[in-house]
């Protein structure tokens, strides 16, 4: 494989190819030109029906919907900042989690995201930025964890919750920004990043110290994490719509 294809250049980590980054980036694109159909027929009714973040259906049993909404978005600016933050720490992130974890962790987020938006807004939401902060969330926790092995890994954590701090205080002061979205992304990525970041092994020689994946310790501290974060997000969900229920 072309070591252009990876994000990471650290030679110390095992490194995947971030092939479902660049799928998740082309079905959100082909969602868009849907999009455009459907609101052009039914105006705000569209993207409703396609699948966004609405109270009312999710309170009605549409848990669909919260996936669906992060594949849909409001304009072509919305559209390229959530694409360009995909494509930038989606495929950081892949490289270093593999592709099934980046999936596990995209849906996670999501699921994250639209539950603190279900709870705290009252308003319509699409788009997929509580996966991108969701994506931030999690390198903020592999670097965090990986202080010790990987080069540069104390400057990227830095540099990460920084840019989450600033975007963040930019969200509180912007108008229609859904912010309790990006905030349970955060929050679910640095759960998500922590449970399912890969444990290595230092593997020394004469040239260059590497870092080995423990696949046993790995793959349990996946199997059970996983397990774990599906059972809260279930609870947390249950809870969520109980108390809308009882609202009404």
């Amino acid at each position: 494989m072309n070591e252009n294809d990876y994000v990471t250049f650290d030679p110390t980590i095992p490194k995947h190819k971030p092939i479902l980054t660049r799928l998740l980036i082309i079905l959100i694109l082909i969602m868009f030109i849907v999009e455009l159909f459907y609101t052009a027929h039914f105006g705000e009714k569209g993207i409703i029906i396609l699948g966004a973040k609405w109270n009312e259906g999710i309170t009605k049993g549409e848990y669909w919907r919260f996936f669906t909404c992060a594949l849909l978005h409001g304009n072509l600016m919305h559209l390229f900042l959530n694409l360009a933050g995909l494509y930038i720490f989606g495929r950081e992130l892949e490289s270093i989690y593999g592709s099934i974890k980046f999936l596990l962790i995209c849906l996670l987020t999501n699921w994250g995201s639209t539950l603190t938006s279900y709870e705290f807004s009252s308003g319509i939401a699409i788009g997929a930025s509580g996966i991108v902060f969701g994506i931030i969330g999690c390198l903020i926790s592999f670097y965090f964890s990986q202080k010790g092995n990987v080069t540069g890994a104390d400057y990227k954590f830095k540099s990460m919750y920084t840019l989450v701090i600033i975007n963040l205080i930019l969200g509180f002061m912007m108008p229609r920004i859904d912010n309790s979205a990006h905030i349970g992304g955060i929050l679910t990525g640095l759960l998500s990043g922590w449970i399912l970041t890969p444990k290595y092994e230092i593997l020394k020689n004469d040239e260059l110290q590497k870092l080995e994946i423990k696949e046993g310790k790995n793959l349990s501290r996946f199997l059970i994490g996983t397990i774990f974060l599906v059972l809260l997000l279930t609870w947390l969900t249950r809870l969520a719509v109980s108390i809308k229920t009882a609202n009404l």
